[in-house]
């Protein structure tokens, strides 16, 4: 019998997008004129996605998400520069906490809060999400601002467990928080190498929510593919009449 539904936050709750990336860039550009430090966009611009570059290998292949502050010394690195260590932490520090300044923000995939709400009252919520340049902390300000956070009896995110999915911990800590053992909860999240492949692994379903981003990757099968929260609980309500 399912007890436990969890969630990744990016791409199944909201929806992924550079809602920030403008204001980093402006604030880091500050930094950097307050320290005569001349740059050009297209300087800055390649910096940035060797960082990104980095970042995702970490995120590969060791399976954690570095902080903010890493993406910042790796921009740094490669464009050669030492900054004061107080305009360094400030600029780690809001590489972070300005996804709460983004005007928009982080918004909510179409039908998530309703859903969430609904099977809130029927099963137990987790958010097993990784954590990007923002950290768990600043991303349950989001569940909060949209009144969802009571729903979930806990949210896990890699920056405060120390590894990320699909390392088997991640999952294994949020079952465990929901009281529930790995077949008798489903994952929804829209990366197969992360959510899905990690969820089967440790003996969960997982369902593919590809409503924002249809992921190309099939090389782990979902127990099925859903384009909305209509098409989820659908698939919910099957599965509990066998």
């Amino acid at each position: 019998m399912l007890k436990a539904i969890t969630f990744d936050f990016w791409n199944t709750l909201y929806k992924a997008a550079p809602y920030a990336r403008s204001l980093r860039q402006t604030f880091m550009a500050k930094v950097f004129a307050r320290n005569c430090i001349d740059l050009t966009q297209d300087q800055i611009d390649a910096a940035e996605e060797v960082a990104r570059t980095e970042w995702n290998r970490v995120w590969r292949e060791e399976y954690r998400t570095p902080p903010a502050s890493a993406w910042v010394r790796w921009m740094l690195d490669e464009l050669l520069i030492t900054l004061p260590e107080q305009d360094f932490t400030a600029l780690s520090d809001y590489f972070d906490r300005s996804l709460l300044e983004a005007n928009p923000g982080p918004t909510l995939i179409d039908g998530a809060a309703e859903a969430v709400q609904r099977l809130a009252q029927r099963y137990r919520l987790g958010v097993i999400s990784d954590s990007g340049l923002s950290i768990g902390k600043t991303l349950r300000e989001f569940l909060k601002r949209d009144d969802l956070l009571d729903c979930f009896t806990c949210t896990t995110f890699s920056d405060e467990v120390g590894v990320s999915k699909p390392h088997a911990r991640i999952f294994q800590l949020t079952l465990d928080q929901l009281d529930a053992q790995p077949h008798e909860a489903v994952h929804l999240g829209d990366l197969t190498h992360s959510d899905i492949a990690g969820a089967k692994a440790i003996g969960m379903d997982a369902v593919r929510m590809a409503a924002n981003y249809d992921d190309a990757n099939r090389s782990v099968e979902p127990d099925t593919v859903v384009y909305s929260y209509a098409e989820f609980e659908a698939w919910l309500k099957q599965k509990a009449e066998g």
